[in-house]
């Protein structure tokens, strides 16, 4: 389980920071843009991304959302840090549905791609949005074609649940987990 703290998010709310072996994660703040924007400024991470590759507006526009869903639930995505050196490596959280359940998305800069990272920090964030905030149902989000996605889903436990084509870019698939299936793959 994620070792979680309070921690401020500059001032504007308290939220949980949580910890891996390898990762410190902690709510977006205000200050994130640039971080971000590394993120969502980098074209080989968003070609595989739902949203597209933002301009630094685009970015910003993406931040307050992220601190809005924060101030909204108490919960939403987490900046990735290296704990060996404090490296800014992506994002990893939940969006919050109507319906009660959770949206899992993950996303790392390059050079993080490959080192099982994503996979980390979704096992803290789904501890945490099943053991915390006790949600029934996490869902992920990936398009058709991001099979380096679709595999972190499957190590996580997750099944296939639709498909969805778009004209756009050939579809999504959703996937997703029960919070009593998530309990019984920790337990063994």
């Amino acid at each position: 389980m994620p070792q979680g703290s309070a921690d401020g998010m500059n001032g504007e709310t308290s939220a949980t920071s949580l910890s891996t072996s390898r990762l410190r994660l902690r709510p977006f703040g205000d200050g994130d843009l640039d971080r971000l924007h590394e993120l969502y400024g980098d074209a080989r991470v968003m070609a595989i991304r739902k949203i597209g590759t933002q301009d630094r507006d685009g970015t910003e526009a993406q931040l307050q959302q992220i601190l809005d869903h924060w101030r909204r639930h108490g919960a939403g995505l987490w900046a990735l840090f290296s704990r060996d050196d404090d490296r800014f490596l992506g994002e990893c959280g939940l969006r919050l549905r109507n319906d009660g359940t959770g949206e899992l998305a993950y996303g790392l800069i390059p050079d993080a791609w490959g080192r099982g990272l994503a996979t980390e920090a979704s096992v803290a964030v789904l501890d945490y949005a099943f053991e915390r905030l006790r949600l029934p149902r996490v869902a992920a989000v990936a398009r058709a074609d991001n099979a380096a996605s679709h595999k972190v889903m499957r190590k996580l436990g997750m099944q296939h649940v639709a498909t969805r084509p778009r004209a756009s870019d050939g579809g999504v698939v959703e996937f997703a987990i029960e919070a009593a299936d998530w309990r019984s793959s920790r337990r063994r």
